[in-house]
């Protein structure tokens, strides 16, 4: 449990140090993210097609077996024991291994929820230090701005000089955390505010008694200063009702178009393209943009490379029959094989 709890805080650690070296060439995070996520898709991409392709296989074995299959089943449809043994006989002989095929769907979803989660968490702590920082840094500004001034009693001259100072800092950080209509990635896509409530900012800082309340007079003042941007929302849902669109997207396209031929939509797939995108609904709701924005990015990569990696496939195998396909695919009898199909 050590180890498995070791291993995480470095895989959060790693997904900061990287997405930090990606934001040093782009500046804006939420561009920066949207990148991190293709490349990442990209390096993982080896598994998607691993196990498409594994999987395309398989079904295409399991339907040239069916006539087989169903023989067994009508045989020894009252003896289970039998029933069991003639079909392992069957996937020896087509060298069908439900073993192999349920380990690299186990290997790649294993893999696909480590990254999710520990990249979950990462992004959640430190988009969360990122928005008391970013805060943070217009205190600074303010503070280095007053100076030696008595903040509780400045001319409309010194307000005005502080004022402009403030916006410009602020302007800096938007250009950072800010995305098309979203004012901070690091909170989420809807009519919430874009800062952080004082009370949420110093409990952050631990700031207590005096330092406290001088705080919270520069807090006053940092939001009056951007009096107009504070009371905007900080977005509009826009990338909330996107991701479910997204997830209902892929849900279809995989069940629906990119289902080996033949397959019907069992009452399981039609639950998940309902439940899938309603909890879509609840998840992105308390994530900031930042993640959000990974999860449809994540999303639309992996249907378009399943999408190409079936279409290939499909392509490939189109004017195939059952023989030359086993012939390429599997070493078997092949004079078996013709024998029990003309059956």
């Amino acid at each position: 449990m050590e180890m498995l709890n070791t291993s995480t805080l470095l895989a959060k650690d790693l997904w900061t140090v990287l997405i930090d070296w990606f934001a040093k060439g782009i500046t804006n995070y939420g561009w920066t993210i949207i990148l991190f996520t293709i490349c990442l898709k990209l390096v993982l991409s080896p598994l998607d097609v691993y196990q498409r392709v594994s999987t395309q296989k398989q079904s295409r074995f399991m339907s040239i077996m069916k006539p087989e299959q169903d023989e067994i089943n009508r045989k020894y449809a009252n003896d289970r024991q039998k029933l069991n043994i003639e079909t392992n006989k069957l996937y020896k002989k087509y060298g069908v291994s439900m073993g192999g095929m349920c380990l690299s769907m186990f290997l790649t979803l294993g893999i696909s929820l480590l990254v999710f989660f520990t990249l979950f968490s990462s992004l959640r702590s430190y988009g969360n230090d990122k928005l008391y920082s970013s805060f943070r840094e217009l205190d600074k500004t303010c503070i280095e701005v007053v100076a030696d001034k008595d903040i509780a009693n400045l001319t409309e001259t010194e307000k005005n000089e502080i004022e402009i100072e403030i916006k410009e800092k602020y302007k800096d950080l938007k250009d950072q955390n800010g995305w098309l209509w979203v004012k901070n990635v690091w909170k989420s896509d809807t009519k919430t505010s874009q800062f952080v409530s004082f009370k949420s900012y110093a409990n952050h800082y631990d700031l207590k008694d005096e330092a406290r309340d001088e705080a919270k007079v520069r807090y006053d003042l940092i939001t009056e200063s951007i009096e107009g941007e504070k009371s905007e929302p900080n977005g509009f849902y826009i990338l909330i009702i996107l991701a479910v669109l997204v997830s209902f997207a892929t849900q279809f396209i995989s069940t629906k178009l990119l289902a080996p031929k033949g397959q019907q939509m069992n009452m399981m797939n039609k639950i998940m393209m309902a439940v899938i995108p309603l909890s879509m609904i609840i998840f992105v709701l308390s994530s900031n943009v930042v993640f959000t924005l990974y999860i449809i990015t994540n999303s639309i990569m992996s249907t378009l490379i399943s999408t190409v990696i079936t279409l290939i496939m499909r392509r490939k195998d189109k004017g195939i029959d059952d023989k030359d396909f086993i012939m390429q695919n599997k070493n078997i009898n092949v004079v078996e094989y013709s024998r029990n199909y003309k059956k």
